[in-house]
């Protein structure tokens, strides 16, 4: 029995969807920064497998390189190069808890009821042949800005270096 293309896209969005919720509720309960930082990467690659069932594969690509890619290992360079010295005593008393947990149940329902009751207009179908794709995209970035794009480039390396010097021990 084959499973129609519709329904697979459907179950993939889904399950990709809580994949990014997951991520996030485990990024906001995490007791370790590390372990928070590692959840911060499943919601970002869970958001960019959104983009490719969307179609937007250039966004994707973007959101992998750029997020995941760099600032998710800019974190975990902060991380791993801050000193662990200091260990922060627990803030959160256990009523605390529970009325952070009630209000964002409460801001939660208010959500679903303002999205349940909205008539929502049927969006319309935009014409394809308009839309840039990544072979344009990419063709433009490396002929038409090649100069602009080689200075970015450049700009990061001599960024990179600077930061290994300064985090460098003597």
């Amino acid at each position: 029995m084959l499973i129609p293309e519709g329904a697979l896209i459907a179950v993939t969005f889904y399950v990709l969807g809580v994949l990014a919720i997951a991520g996030g509720v485990g990024l906001i309960l995490a007791r370790r920064i590390f372990h928070s930082a590692l959840f911060l990467v499943l919601t970002l690659v869970s958001v960019a497998g959104v983009f490719v069932i969307l179609g937007a594969d250039f966004l994707a690509a973007v959101q992998v390189l750029v997020y995941v890619g760099a600032i998710t290992v800019l974190l975990l360079f902060g991380i791993m190069l801050t000193p662990q010295t200091v260990q922060l005593p627990d803030i959160a008393s256990p009523g605390q808890a529970i009325s952070g947990a009630l209000v964002a149940a409460a801001l939660f329902v208010v959500t679903v009821a303002v999205v349940a009751t909205t008539a929502w207009p049927r969006a319309a179908p935009l014409p394809l042949a308009d839309q840039p794709t990544t072979n344009t995209i990419a063709f433009n970035l490396f002929n038409t800005y090649v100069l602009p794009f080689e200075i970015a480039s450049i700009l990061l390396l001599v960024a990179m270096i600077g930061a290994i010097v300064i985090a460098r021990e003597e």
